[in-house]
């Protein structure tokens, strides 16, 4: 438990404030450790002044030893001086007898870090601090204070430092730890209670993707976790649309599979009528059977097409060198039978070649001469027209009509399977088998433009 708690983003939060406010106070410990050592030098001057005044106020008789062993023990001081009209004069205690004494002046400027003398001031313990300072107000015997000078054992500073020490690293771990706990509070509130939920809330779609959207708690926040809520239910629905689209699909592959093995059965009596009209003397009628030939292989083809994309299953290419113009105006002529209100012009140049498989080139011009039919059934001055141009490497393809344009609605997904725009009787597969046509050759399909003035599609295909 505690293991997951410190791996956790909770404990790992927890942890990393704590550290962060000891970094803070650690960085501020020497200069009020500095400082410190500053006012520890004052405090026992201000009471070295008070020691001199005292004394200098006392009749003779006072009991100067029982007075020196109480500011000993209070101020740890053992020797005070004062220098009066330039001869210095002992108050309290008397030299000692060691040499290893260090000068500290009070009356100079202290600003500044003084990290040597604070550090040193941990490990000192011998020795003597002789300290001057300004004298106190008034007069000793008749003369004036120029100096006050005072002793003080070293250890006694190196004491006050390690008590100091303590006492500021105790009350550093205690903001710490207090300061930890309530931005952790504060911050598991905001962000990692929060989180959590959305992470339940992704691990129960994970395990039912289908079942329906909840609210989320986090939905109606208005910061970066509200648009990751938001987010999220955006994706939900997408997935689930896809899920029942990919249903559909499935059913869809179903029912082909079934009408396919009954087509085959219907079209084979047809294709025995055809093939012995292909084979007649008379050279009208073999041209109208090899056409009738070619009609049923790509009815058997496009069945077969609609199976295989409900299954997911990849074409066979047949990648050869193919006229564009030929191909081109035999989809349209077999096309635009049922729309004679159309007019349609073929502007691609007959020796313009591409390297392409011609059934599925077939049937994407098919699909996009139909679409714009249907699209031009309205218009009196129906008209399609088709024009190619060479790009070097590929070949562009621009089929456009001067029908009503498309609504934005339908622009946005005209490429999604079953998206249409509102025809009757189609199923929305045609510019998706289209565009997949294209691909699986190297090239694409494209929306060029759609408007009032007409709709234009680009079809990409490799040179030859």
């Amino acid at each position: 438990m505690i293991r997951k708690f410190i791996t956790g983003l909770s404990g790992q939060l927890l942890i990393l404030t704590i550290l962060f406010v000891l970094l803070a106070e650690a960085v501020i410990f020497f200069p009020s450790a500095s400082n410190f050592r500053k006012n520890w030098f004052e405090e026992r001057a201000m009471s070295a002044r008070h020691q001199a005044i005292a004394l200098n106020a006392a009749p003779e008789s006072y009991n100067r030893m029982m007075l020196s062993e109480t500011v000993m023990k209070d101020t740890d001081i053992t020797m005070i001086s004062v220098e009066v009209n330039g001869e210095s004069r002992l108050v309290l205690g008397a030299p000692p007898e060691t040499s290893d004494i260090k000068t500290i002046d009070l009356r100079k400027n202290w600003g500044g870090l003084m990290l040597g003398p604070t550090l040193s001031a941990f490990t000192e313990k011998e020795g003597y601090f002789r300290v001057l300072a300004d004298p106190p107000g008034g007069q000793w015997k008749g003369g004036n204070y120029q100096t006050l000078e005072y002793l003080v054992p070293r250890q006694s500073l190196q004491k006050a430092m390690e008590s100091y020490c303590h006492n500021i690293l105790g009350l550093s771990v205690l903001i710490a730890f207090i300061t930890g706990v309530m931005l952790y509070s504060v911050l598991r509130f905001l962000i990692i209670k929060p989180l959590q939920c959305l992470g339940d809330d992704v691990a129960d779609f994970e395990n039912d993707p289908s079942a329906p959207l909840q609210k989320k708690r986090t939905h109606d926040r208005k910061d970066e976790i509200g648009d990751l809520s938001r987010a999220f239910t955006d994706m939900q629905e997408g997935v689930q649309a896809s899920l029942e689209q990919r249903k559909r699909l499935a059913d869809l592959g179903l029912a082909v599979s079934k009408i396919n093995h009954d087509l085959r059965n219907v079209l084979t009596s047809a294709q025995l009528v055809s093939d012995r009209l292909a084979t007649d003397k008379d050279e009208r009628v073999r041209k109208m059977g090899e056409r009738l030939v070619r009609a049923v292989d790509r009815g058997v083809r496009i069945a077969e097409g609609v199976l295989e994309y409900s299954s997911e299953k990849e074409d066979v290419l047949d990648l050869e060198t193919v006229n564009l113009a030929a191909i081109a105006s035999e989809a349209a002529h077999d096309t635009l039978r049922r729309y004679d209100y159309v007019s349609f012009e073929n502007k691609i140049d007959p020796k313009l070649l591409a390297k392409a498989d011609a059934d599925h080139t077939y049937r994407i011009f098919q699909n996009l001469i139909r679409n714009a039919a249907q699209a031009l059934k309205d218009r009196p001055d129906a008209k399609i027209t088709l024009d190619a141009r060479n790009g070097g490497q590929n070949i562009y393809a621009t089929l456009s009509d001067n029908g009503p344009g498309l609504p934005d609605k339908v622009r946005a997904s005209i490429f999604t399977p079953f998206s249409t725009g509102g025809g009757r009787g189609r199923t929305g597969l045609g510019l998706t088998i289209s565009k997949e046509l294209a691909e699986a050759q190297g090239g694409n399909i494209l929306l060029v433009s759609s408007d009032e003035q007409g709709t234009s599609f680009e079809l990409t295909l490799q040179a030859a």
